[in-house]
């Protein structure tokens, strides 16, 4: 066992070597350099480096344009007043009605709500409860987001409600410069560069692919199909290919999947029936819209949401007018590049076709005044 002394002597070498360690001169002589050449060298590198970046991504037909953010949703989500025209469902209503061509037409600027791979219910039902509004609502019916409740997007609805300080300020921010750089599109970041590339494949682990760019945004959130998808087939066919990975045909579920899967539509088919009574009773207008689609989808979207079961239901449980593609050759004359969205130069002329179609149906002529009468 160690002594008191020892212990008393340890602890005073230890005081001493700390005191001379921390009473002697350590003054450390500032390089001589040229800070400010240093300073403007760097900047210069950065600036060349990231001008390079921009530049080759530019080259490869990237157009910049503003980023879908749940903060950028909830800016246009704040701009509904009571007597609003919306759209509001997933992708395809991103795509394909055009804005910017509806104020042209109608000269009512109509707010743009959807979101992609996103079923609208929740939307539907955040509209429903605003008392501030009466407006009209165009609801887009992807069969297969809207009738299983999908929402890959519902943290924008959140951010609307509960968006913080900091949120808001870095979404001030960022629309300042994201007009102006390509890279910043989410699938042009560095990471998500080196996550798709051909790394070897591991053993009973497969890897689907994401989605890639398909879009260019404005700060109203009007959006077209970005024209790669257009002019690139390999770039089309890559974007098909992703849209029918994982499919099975419906004969190989089980069938307790199978009965699961009508319960739900059942479920989202009551959640419309909810929301369109909400709607009515305190004067605004519900209409659902189902947007074109082709070969996969076609196939896909027969199989396992039939027209019978799903949007003839809806229409006949909610008692709402809808507009179907199928049903209107100016609708449903258009090729779909990758199965599903419309080009940018189709959705212009699709939109202002809409709008006739809408006005014949309803007989209104001032769609900013429409209500439930």
């Amino acid at each position: 066992m160690p002594s008191s002394i020892s212990n008393s002597k340890s602890i005073n070498d230890k005081n001493r070597y700390n005191q001379s360690y921390y009473n002697e001169d350590f003054n450390r002589e500032i390089p001589n350099h040229n800070w400010l050449m240093l300073a403007l060298l760097s900047v210069g590198l950065f600036a060349l480096l990231l001008a390079g970046w921009e530049g080759y991504w530019r080259t490869q037909g990237v157009q910049a344009g503003y980023i879908n953010s749940n903060s950028l949703w909830a800016i246009e989500r704040r701009k509904v007043g009571k007597n609003s025209v919306i759209f509001t469902g997933s992708s395809r209503m991103l795509f394909n009605l055009q804005t910017d061509i509806w104020q042209q037409q109608t000269g009512i600027k109509p707010i743009q709500l959807s979101l992609e791979g996103t079923t609208p219910l929740s939307v539907l039902e955040d509209l429903a409860d605003d008392d501030n509004f009466q407006g009209t609502v165009f609801a887009g019916v992807a069969p297969g987001l809207f009738f299983s409740g999908f929402e890959y997007r519902q943290q924008a609805l959140k951010t609307h409600l509960q968006e913080a300080p900091s949120q808001w300020l870095g979404q001030q921010l960022a629309m300042l410069i994201e007009p102006h750089l390509s890279f910043l599109s989410p699938d042009f970041a560095l990471f998500t560069i080196l996550k798709r590339q051909a790394w070897p494949e591991r053993k009973d682990i497969s890897r689907d692919l994401e989605v890639r760019k398909l879009m260019v945004m404005s700060q109203d959130r009007n959006t077209q199909m970005w024209d790669k998808v257009v002019n690139d087939q390999e770039y089309r066919k890559l974007a098909i290919k992703i849209w029918m990975q994982g499919f099975k045909p419906i004969e190989e579920l089980p069938d307790e999947k199978k009965q699961k899967s009508r319960q739900n539509r059942n479920k989202q088919i009551e959640r419309a029936v909810a929301v369109t009574r909400k709607m009515q009773k305190k004067g605004a207008t519900l209409i659902f819209v189902r947007m074109p689609s082709q070969g996969f989808y076609t196939m896909e979207e027969g199989m396992y949401n039939p027209k019978a079961d799903t949007w003839d239901v809806l229409l006949s449980k909610t008692g709402a007018p809808g507009i179907h593609f199928q049903d209107y050759p100016d609708l449903s004359k258009y090729t779909l590049p990758e199965h599903s969205h419309l080009a940018a130069d189709d959705a212009k002329i699709f939109t202002k076709d809409f709008i006739g179609i809408y006005q014949n149906l309803t007989g209104k002529i001032n769609l900013g005044t429409l209500s439930a009468q």
